[in-house]
């Protein structure tokens, strides 16, 4: 009878033991769940955290490269501009300095005039000559004569449309040559031919050798001073 007992009472606490370890375990294994499932979400809270911040640096390099795109796109522009710019000056340099070339191209010519006219006092009598002629021969009579009259030193107009009124042709027989030539002084020769209406309807011819005497002004024109006739 005690054996039976004792038998029972063995199996009654193996039971209870064996009842308390499998709920040991179903709560260990809960346990574990919650853990891992806890773990888990702290897994997918970090990932999204990581994500979010992945983006975020994914923003920042895009709005950098968005920056510095505008910053070389004004840079460009401004340096486009400057170019222009510099072209500009570059033409604006060209174009006054074709302008001081011009300029000093024409006081070279008007030097070489000047230059010409001292070394060559004959060009005031050919001048003065084509005058007369072009006053004779259909032009303007009053201006010729004033131009005439204006390459002497001091001869009025209305004396040279008195001496030339009645002439009908004036030609050159031999070009102005020059006879003297002192500083500022010189003699020039030309032979000449005019035609004049006589009071009985009839032409005279004259030939004339004529001597001019010149003096050359402050500024290098030559101007005629006196003159000296002689009819052949």
């Amino acid at each position: 009878m005690n054996i039976k007992k004792i038998i029972l009472s063995i199996f009654v606490i193996a039971f209870i033991v064996i009842l308390y370890g499998c709920n040991k375990g179903d709560e260990t294994d809960q346990s574990l769940q919650q853990n891992s499932t806890e773990q888990y979400t702290d897994k997918e809270k970090e990932l999204q955290v990581r994500e979010e911040m992945l983006n975020q640096r994914i923003k920042e390099i895009e709005e950098r490269e968005r920056n510095l795109n505008i910053r070389d796109s004004i840079l460009n522009s401004k340096s486009v501009e400057m170019n222009v710019e510099n072209m500009t000056d570059s033409m604006k340099i060209a174009q006054e300095k074709i302008k001081l070339e011009e300029k000093k191209k024409k006081s070279e010519e008007k030097e070489k005039e000047l230059n010409k006219r001292l070394d060559n006092p004959k060009e005031t009598i050919s001048d003065y000559i084509q005058y007369i002629q072009r006053g004779i021969e259909g032009g303007n009579f009053d201006e010729n004569m004033k131009k005439a009259s204006q390459q002497w030193e001091n001869r009025s107009t209305e004396s040279f449309k008195s001496s030339y009124k009645g002439v009908k042709k004036f030609t050159t027989i031999e070009d102005p040559q020059i006879l003297k030539q002192e500083g500022k002084t010189a003699k020039v020769k030309v032979k000449i031919k005019q035609v004049r209406a006589g009071k009985d309807g009839k032409d005279t011819e004259e030939i004339l050798t004529v001597t001019y005497n010149l003096v050359a002004d402050n500024n290098g024109k030559w101007k005629i001073k006196s003159n000296v006739l002689d009819k052949n």
